[in-house]
């Protein structure tokens, strides 16, 4: 074995030490966050404290609404089995509806509502969320946020996240 070749395995061995001591120790502080919301996830990390320049008291403030709306939003949710069951029930009338010899718009719109009141349900969560994060941050925080929220949704948009579902921008077909 030359010694380029020992030279790098050992860094190779070095470095992914090291790579797993640093998740290690972001899991052991909790800064692994599963779960969390892409805003929150900014908003209460290193990075996002450091460029709006969060309080310690604003920081609190923070976790107490992300806390709260994730909350809200497993109760909004229910248990998976309950989720299971909704989606079974859902699929079961819909089937009904299509193997009916007669189409029932009535019963379409009542399916349609249902679906789309819990997702206004969700919306509604989510609006007055932001409004409690709106009201925690001053002005020239609102500022800065609102850019750093521009840039994200740029580079978001830049590597094809934000195209019809399954697709990169690439993939799209011409039609």
């Amino acid at each position: 074995m030359t010694i380029s070749n020992k030279l790098s395995k050992f860094v190779l061995v070095c470095g992914l030490a090291a790579a797993s001591v640093g998740a290690t120790s972001a899991m052991a502080k909790g800064d692994f966050n599963r779960g969390m919301n892409p805003q929150a996830r900014f908003l209460l990390s290193e990075r996002g404290i450091d460029k709006l320049q969060l309080t310690e008291d604003q920081q609190t403030q923070l976790k107490a609404i992300f806390a709260e709306q994730k909350t809200q939003f497993a109760a909004l949710r229910g248990d998976k089995d309950a989720m299971k069951a909704a989606r079974t029930a859902h699929k079961e009338k819909m089937d009904a509806l299509l193997a009916a010899k007669t189409f029932d718009e009535n019963a379409a719109l009542e399916l349609i509502n249902a679906r789309q009141e819990k997702g206004q349900q969700f919306a509604m969560l989510k609006m007055k969320s932001d409004h409690s994060i709106w009201q925690v941050l001053n002005a020239e925080q609102r500022e800065s946020y609102q850019e750093i929220k521009k840039h994200l949704r740029k580079k978001g948009h830049k590597k094809g996240h934000h195209g019809p579902r399954g697709e990169r921008k690439g993939e799209r077909s011409e039609g």
